[in-house]
């Protein structure tokens, strides 16, 4: 089971991407806890690919299992310019103009969110797999 989106870079899209994956995490027997948190993972993704990106992303939602676990797994593309995952800075908060700024938090919490997050990144082409394993019960 795999939905792909191929979506453009508009207001609220990564709404579209979150709600795929809550439809499907919940056809899985996710708990809304996790569909919650895979929904924020996805967010701060897409939001990273609309800023970085250069146009419009792919999104995959889909499912699989490992040793016998099931779980969810999203992979967001884009077409930007890349980075190096390694070399991002973790979190910070710095102040502009009196404001407080704060950049840098969407890989920390995606990592802290996921189970899994594997990130490939090239110019032209970034791609973030994350997967979450199912955990029935309330």
């Amino acid at each position: 089971m795999e939905v792909v989106l191929h979506l453009p870079v508009v207001p609220n899209v990564e709404l579209v991407a979150a709600k795929a994956a809550e439809t499907l995490g919940g056809a899985l027997g996710m708990r809304e806890t996790q569909v919650e948190a895979v929904n924020v993972a996805i967010v701060e993704a897409c939001l990273n690919a609309i800023e970085h990106g250069g146009g419009k992303m792919v999104v995959r939602v889909g499912s699989d299992k490992d040793g016998g676990k099931k779980r969810l797994i999203v992979e967001i593309e884009d077409h930007g310019d890349g980075f190096d995952p390694v070399t991002v800075p973790g979190a910070s908060s710095s102040r502009v103009l009196g404001c407080a700024s704060k950049r840098g938090w969407g890989l920390t919490l995606i990592r802290e969110l996921m189970d899994n997050v594997e990130i490939e990144s090239k110019p032209g082409l970034t791609v973030v797999r994350m997967s979450k394993y199912v955990e029935n019960g309330l």
